[in-house]
C-alpha cells in the first residue's frame, strides 16, 4: 500500500533501522527490533526463491574470469544491476551512534552503501549493500525496484582494482525487522554471498519507518 501524502517526506528520511554492531570477522548484530513496534498478526517471512532461470539481463557476458586469475577483491566502487536499471556509486557505510546501519551521505538517494564492517564483495562471507526506497516526496530512489528482481538476476559490482564481480540472484526476502535471520544476512560465511537491503511494506507513520524489510540474496558467479 503506497504511503498518503504528506508522509513521503517523513518515509524518505527514515533509516533502514537494522541495528548492527560489526567486529572484523564476525558481524554482531545486537537489535533489529524498534522499540514499540507493532507486527502484523500474519508476519510469517515472505520468500521467492527457486533454480536460476532464463533472465532479462541474460544476454549479457559473464564477466568472472577464473578465480586464479583474480587480485583479491579491492575496495567496492560501483554497483549494476541491469533488469531494474540500477547504475550507482557505493559509499562505505558503517553504522549510526544510535547503532542502525548507516546510508550513503554524500549521495543519499543515489548512491548504495556497502557496510565496510564486512567482507567485501568478492570475498567469502555476506557481504552487504544498501540504500533508499524513495526520497523526500516520494520520488523513487536507487533501489525502488528492487522487489521486481528474480532468482538468476545479475548483480555485478565494481571495484578499486578495475576488477567486475559478478552474482546471480538466488532468492528474495521481506521480513518483519524482528524476525529477520541476522546470521544468514550478516555473517554467513560459507560461501560467497552479496545480499541487498531496502526498505518494503505499507509506511508506519508513527514509527518513521516501513513495516518490512527486502532483502536480495545473491551468490558470487564462480
Amino acid at each position: 500500500m503506497p504511503a498518503r501524502a504528506g508522509e513521503h517526506f517523513q518515509r524518505g528520511q527514515a533509516r533502514s533501522s537494522w541495528k548492527v554492531l560489526g567486529w572484523v570477522v564476525v558481524v554482531l548484530v545486537w537489535s533489529l527490533l524498534i522499540a514499540g513496534c507493532h507486527q502484523p498478526k500474519t508476519a510469517a517471512t515472505q520468500v521467492r526463491d527457486g533454480k536460476p532461470s532464463p533472465s532479462r539481463e541474460a544476454w549479457l557476458p559473464d564477466l568472472s574470469p577464473q578465480r586464479g586469475s583474480r587480485q583479491a577483491p579491492g575496495q567496492p566502487l560501483h554497483l549494476r544491476i541491469p533488469a531494474i536499471g540500477v547504475d550507482a556509486a557505493i559509499e562505505p557505510v558503517g553504522v549510526t551512534t544510535s547503532g542502525e546501519l548507516a546510508v550513503p551521505a554524500r549521495q543519499p538517494w543515489d548512491a548504495v552503501g556497502w557496510y565496510q564492517l564486512g567482507p567485501r564483495p568478492g570475498e567469502r562471507g555476506s557481504a552487504v549493500i544498501d540504500g533508499h526506497l524513495d526520497r523526500p516526496g516520494g520520488a523513487p530512489a536507487v533501489f525502488w525496484r528492487l522487489r521486481e528482481l528474480q532468482p538468476g538476476s545479475l548483480v555485478q559490482v565494481l571495484d578499486t582494482q578495475g576488477q567486475w564481480w559478478s552474482f546471480r540472484v538466488r532468492a528474495l526476502a521481506f521480513y518483519p525487522p524482528a524476525q529477520a535471520p541476522l546470521q544468514q544476512i550478516f555473517a554467513d560465511t560459507s560461501g560467497h554471498y552479496l545480499n541487498l537491503i531496502t526498505c518494503a511494506g505499507d509506511w508506519i507513520a508513527s514509527q518513521h519507518q516501513t513495516r518490512l524489510r527486502l532483502v536480495v540474496y545473491t551468490t558470487l558467479i564462480s
